[in-house]
């Protein structure tokens, strides 16, 4: 059969149908579709694990339709909880959380700071009032009565035997005194009488001893009463405000035994509100000791939100603890406590970018275990290995209900996350976005709307039918396929906002064809610069590329480069040379390590497809060497293979090939030419070349297999130049039809004796192969003998 040429229809941009009713949601479109089923059902499953990863390629718009798609599913559902930590008075290193309605938070913290200023005013008034000093005066007095009235009892008892009791800087002393009761020095007593005296002095200090300890234990008892006295009164003054309090969050249970442990703290550090000029006590402030810390205020929220957290590091997922500096050092407690982003969207959904979150290791294994633990720590792992802080606290987890979303290109779902034997346990559910998708109405139709919507929203523009019908081609040209819209929605989305703005600049309100197609060509034209250098080479004869006559055992075949930004095609020149020997096919890029292993597969198969058709009644026996002329940077993939062949069969036939044509495909053992990609690129490339080397002939083209026929929408100028009759495509099933076109020769049929005719392409390769082994066989005899 033989190559079919392609017309102008078969390549041009494909009129996409713009019927049907369009949803303008990118989740309606079929590439979509599963991706939404999937999110849905991992959504809706409560059990644990059932988390998602969104796998879409880049500029898909797998995050903003995945945002879209889950701030819709929130819709209707109620706020998630406040979450708050509050002052542990048992273990104060170990502040306790407390969940509290949205809103609740806020609203208890107001209160207890009213609270606390409502005690400093009450615990005032009560210890300040006339009454109460009156009472403690009165106990105080007390004491003092009936230690001062003991003493005197002992004092007059010790003048009685001439001694008395005064106070000195060191305290009470017993001195002998004379009748007058003033002091007698004891050598003007006589020894009788200063021994009788020192006799009474004993007795009198063990009495006042016994004095002394009464003292101290009524001192004691005293103060006994007057804590009792202080509590009882405080109580009094501050119960009312705690039942007031009680009564008005008696909806919070959490939150209510916490003031009852309040209550029953306040009234055993009375100290630190002033109560009795204590200093050491009035260093903690009760403003601190009773603070609220507001963990998690959503207060303002109206659904339990979605939370995308851009920068997963250790701290913005799981919070951290500040430190105030101060005299020496650096203080901290609960007040200080900070969420992280996992609380913020404790109750909802949090979102992740795959790439950032595989670049943060620590806390992909922290967020499994959380998941695994289904609670959140706050540890401080900056602090780890050094010396443990005095104080800090070490906060009580807080229970972990959310869902966590995944989203990222298929490079980070496959290399990093999937290879983790922990992940299939936690996020169960994949939703991939498919790379395009069928170019339906239904999908065109949305696919259409979107496209009219960026336009309105960008600058108010509507869209000709025309411009949307070009833009709809492009996606079909991004998606390889003239039956496919490519799923990288946000790379037509750059496309309509260039456009709009140029349209805007020329004056327009509507966006137009030309407008799109000036777009396109102005992107082309600023990432084409290494592009333009190579044609420029092939121009000026640097880079040696024929595109008109005939050469043996030389073809161009074709290549595509990516520079990232910019893809382009070009020629490249193979040829091959025969000679008698029996190491079959050299791979020059292999035996100097330029040829990647996908490159080296296809120069086998080559020998695998010599060997099948020429080697059935004898041996083959010869050397071909291949090589990609002037490539200095590797080669990859094997889209080439059918050129490689062409040469090696021209060398061997010696029938010359055209090189005003240029071709590309890859090829099985059997000579069937096979799909590659990048088709447009190439046949582009080369019709520049062509053109840019001079006028076209009316007989350059190129040569395409025949399942890459789908793959082809080139731009318009390559099309009206088919349509002209100034370039042609061909599209080849085999290598039979591809060499007939080459070298204008049959190919050749084997009888049924395996004998090709002589005159055909294959009849002269074998006559060749035949002589080249004659010749090796003759050469070993001579050796031989």
């Amino acid at each position: 059969m033989p190559a079919r040429q392609l017309d102008a229809a078969d390549i041009a941009f494909p009129a996409v149908p713009l019927g049907g009713s369009p949803a303008g949601d990118v989740f309606s479109l079929s590439s979509h579709t599963r991706a939404r089923q999937a999110l849905e059902f991992g959504l809706n499953v409560a059990d644990p694990g059932f988390n998602v990863f969104v796998v879409g390629e880049d500029r898909s718009g797998r995050m903003t339709a995945t945002m879209k798609y889950l701030e819709s599913f929130v819709e209707g559902t109620d706020p998630s909880e406040d979450w708050i930590y509050l002052n542990n008075f048992r273990r104060f290193y170990r502040p306790t959380p407390l969940s509290l309605p949205a809103g609740g938070g806020r609203r208890f913290r107001d209160r207890i700071a009213l609270l606390v200023r409502q005690l400093r005013e009450g615990l005032a008034t009560a210890f300040g009032g006339d009454a109460f000093q009156a009472e403690v005066r009165a106990e105080g007095g007390k004491l003092q009565q009936s230690v001062g009235a003991a003493m005197e009892v002992l004092r007059a008892q010790a003048r009685a035997q001439g001694i008395d009791i005064v106070q000195t800087p060191q305290g009470p002393s017993i001195v002998s005194v004379d009748g007058e009761g003033k002091p007698v020095p004891p050598e003007t007593l006589s020894a009788e009488e200063r021994e009788r005296r020192q006799e009474a002095a004993r007795e009198i200090g063990e009495r006042m001893a016994v004095i002394n300890r009464q003292a101290v234990q009524q001192q004691a008892e005293l103060g006994a009463r007057m804590t009792e006295l202080y509590r009882q009164a405080a109580d009094n003054a501050i119960a009312p405000l705690f039942d007031a309090v009680q009564e008005e969050l008696g909806g919070y249970t959490g939150a209510v035994r916490w003031l009852v442990e309040m209550h029953e703290d306040v009234l055993e550090n009375l100290p630190i509100f002033g109560v009795d000029g204590d200093e050491d006590h009035r260093r903690e402030n009760p403003e601190s000791r009773y603070a609220v810390n507001l963990l998690v205020d959503h207060s303002d929220d109206k659904n339990s939100g979605v939370l995308l957290e851009a920068n997963p590091t250790y701290e913005n997922l799981f919070g951290r603890i500040e430190y105030r500096p101060t005299e020496g050092g650096l203080n901290t407690d609960f007040s200080m406590i900070r969420a992280g982003s996992m609380h913020r969207a404790n109750g909802g959904i949090l979102v992740l970018r795959a790439d950032a979150l595989a670049r943060n290791p620590v806390s992909w294994d922290f967020l499994k275990s959380a998941l695994r633990d289904r609670e959140i720590r706050i540890e401080e792992l900056q602090r780890t290995g050094s010396t443990p802080l005095a104080g800090a606290p070490q906060p009580k987890a807080i229970p972990l209900d959310l869902k966590v979303v995944i989203v990222g290109a298929p490079l980070w779902y496959y290399s990093f996350f999937s290879v983790d034997p922990d992940f299939q346990t936690y996020f169960k559910i994949k939703a991939e976005i498919d790379a395009d998708m069928d170019a339906t109405p239904a999908n065109a139709a949305n696919y259409a709307a979107l496209i009219r919507n960026i336009a309105r929203d960008h600058r108010g523009f509507e869209c000709d039918d025309a411009a949307v019908q070009r833009l709809l081609g492009i996606a079909s040209r991004w998606a390889a396929h003239r039956g496919k819209l490519t799923a990288r929605f946000e790379m037509i989305d750059d496309v309509v906002i260039e456009a709009v703005e140029l349209a805007h600049k020329a004056g327009q309100d509507r966006l137009s064809l030309e407008m799109v197609i000036l777009a396109v060509e102005n992107r082309r034209r600023r990432n084409a610069r290494v592009e333009d250098r190579m044609q420029e080479s092939i121009h000026q004869g640097q880079v040696m590329i024929d595109t008109d006559g005939r050469t043996v055992g030389q073809v161009n075949a074709l290549t595509v480069r990516q520079m990232g930004d910019h893809a382009f095609g070009g020629p490249s020149r193979i040829t091959a040379r025969a000679s008698v020997g029996r190491m079959g096919v050299i791979n020059i890029e292999r035996s100097v390590a330029m040829g990647g292993p996908i490159q080296q597969k296809g120069v086998m198969v080559l020998q695998g497809f010599l060997s099948g058709h020429f080697a059935r009644r004898f041996p083959l026996s010869f050397n071909c060497s291949i090589t990609f002329e002037q490539n200095y940077g590797g080669v990859e993939g094997d889209s080439a293979s059918l050129a490689e062949l062409l040469a090696i069969l021209s060398d061997l036939s010696g029938l010359s090939l055209r090189q005003d044509l240029a071709i590309t495909g890859s090829i099985n053992q059997r000579g069937e030419a096979q799909a590659i990609g990048g088709a447009h690129h190439k046949i582009e490339g080369f019709f520049r070349t062509c053109r840019e080397n001079g006028p076209l002939t009316g007989t350059q083209g190129v040569i395409v297999p025949a399942s890459n026929e789908q793959n082809l929408i080139l731009r318009d100028d390559v099309a009206a130049a088919v349509a002209a009759g100034e370039f042609h495509i061909w599209s080849v099933r085999t290598i039979d039809e591809a060499a007939e076109l080459f070298m204008e020769t049959p190919a050749g049929e084997a009888d049924a004796d395996g004998n090709y005719p002589p005159d055909s392409i294959f009849g002269r390769v074998v006559a060749q192969l035949e002589t080249f082994d004659r010749a090796l066989f003759d050469r070993e005899s001579r050796i031989r003998s």
